[in-house]
């Protein structure tokens, strides 16, 4: 089972971007360098090092954010993608903070001075330089450390743009280095430049431009455990997709607003119909069984990149487990013909609170009686408490080592098991988890 090529993949998607980070430093250095330009005071080198660092990795932050196929390719998956997004973005965030602290460490003699130089004044380079980071800093602390109604996260990345913009002004108007010396105006043009570009193009351009297909709702039903079942009937052109993947999904309905929101595609790449099983958690989901048949609808996608180990090493041994609505990747993958080729022994754990919240059970069952290679266990955490690696070391009957591991559930659950399996000696190559929690 090929499951080190997505992990290498990763990591070279990381080292792109701490390249390009490098490369940067290495420019500014060499101008320097070569103008014989170097700072009398010693502060001003960290605090340059923070802003030409945050301005590379904001343009980063929204390179992946565009949804490229080739970028998705790159990390593994789209939810690993929205994880390096939030990774970068971070790091922007507190890299920032290097450049006003430092800076005001080497402008100020007392205290004083220090705090009065990180307030406003008559000094508009300044005041442009505390308008960004009080706005970068309520921006971050909204989009990652609070948690808010999804259309309101969402709404909160539309800013994000304009704050570049504010620094791009910022450093216009300061006259640094980056207008000073030719070769840095060239380099973070260019990416401020990309940077913006793909900000445009999924803010304002991909809903009209992206990998789109239109959609009519066919049916939608409630299955219990406040999961509702929505299925899609293509109008025109269908989206081909593979077994484990997800979309975007934006309904033309009084229902709900027309916000695109991502789902785990529950049916098999061989059905005429696609089918989102949604669990009603929030204020947008809460209101999924008012849309009406006959409803038209438009999708987005396919995403991800989960099971794909899976279907390429189909003699190692597999584990399922699927958490609550963290069933749905799995309900398409093993219902799909490629799964019926695999000639490996497979394990689907499907674990919930109660036994009446696997509204899944039977449908996975009469999949299972089909299929001789494939070992159904129902799962009830308020009876059997939690899995744990001594219940998968009873289960198996052997090493877990020997398994390939594929975990959809919440973050809480998918963590839990990620320790445990790596003690147990699991190499990472074949632990995958899908974050359903894209933020």
């Amino acid at each position: 089972m090929p499951e080190k090529e997505p992990i290498r993949r990763r990591r070279a998607g990381y080292g792109l971007i701490a390249a390009t980070v490098l490369i940067g430093l290495l420019l500014w250095i060499g101008a320097l360098w070569a103008a014989d330009a170097w700072y009398e005071n010693p502060w001003k080198y960290p605090a340059k090092v923070g802003s030409h660092t945050t301005l590379m990795l904001m343009c980063w932050a929204f390179i992946l954010a565009t949804r490229f196929r080739p970028v998705e390719w790159l990390f593994g998956g789209l939810d690993k993608v929205y994880k390096a997004h939030r990774y970068v973005g971070e790091a922007a965030f507190f890299l920032i903070w290097l450049h006003p602290v430092f800076l005001a460490v080497a402008f100020s003699e007392d205290i004083a001075g220090f705090f009065r130089y990180l307030w406003f004044s008559g000094d508009w380079t300044r005041n442009t330089g505390i308008i960004a980071l009080a706005a970068f800093t309520l921006l971050v602390v909204l989009s990652i450390y609070v948690k808010i109604a999804y259309h309101r996260w969402k709404r909160t990345h539309d800013f994000f743009g304009l704050l570049l913009v504010v620094i791009v002004v910022h450093a216009f108007i300061s006259g640094g280095e980056i207008m000073t010396f030719p070769v840095l105006t060239v380099w973070h043009g260019a990416w401020v430049a990309v940077g913006l570009a793909a900000y445009v193009y999924i803010r304002l351009l991909y809903r009209f431009v992206g990998p789109q297909y239109d959609v009519v709702t066919a049916e939608v039903s409630d299955l219990g455990d406040s999961i509702s079942e929505v299925f899609l009937e293509p109008v025109g052109r269908p989206m081909r997709f593979r077994a484990g993947q997800f979309l975007y999904i934006s309904f033309d309905s009084d229902a709900v607003t027309e916000e695109p929101h991502p789902f785990s595609i529950s049916s098999p790449p061989e059905s005429s119909r696609i089918r989102l099983s949604i669990k009603r958690l929030g204020d947008w989901t809460k209101e999924v069984d008012n849309i009406k048949r006959g409803e038209p609808a438009r999708v987005w996608g396919p995403y991800g990149h989960f099971g794909e180990t899976l279907f390429k090493g189909t003699n190692t041994p597999a584990v399922l487990i699927g958490g609550g609505i963290g069933i749905t990747p799995f309900l398409s993958i093993i219902s799909a013909q490629a799964f019926a080729n695999r000639s490996g022994d497979t394990t689907l754990i499907y674990s919930a609170p109660t036994r009446e919240a696997l509204v899944y059970a039977e449908e996975i069952k009469a999949v299972a009686a089909k299929l001789p290679n494939l070992r159904f266990v129902p799962h009830v955490s308020d009876d059997e408490g939690f899995i744990d690696r001594g219940y998968l070391e009873d289960l198996l009957g052997r090493p877990l080592s020997e398994h390939g591991f594929f975990v959809c559930g919440p973050e809480k659950m998918m963590d839990s098991f990620r320790g445990f399996l790596t003690k147990a000696g699991v190499p990472g190559s074949r632990i995958t988890m899908e974050d359903f929690n894209i933020r």
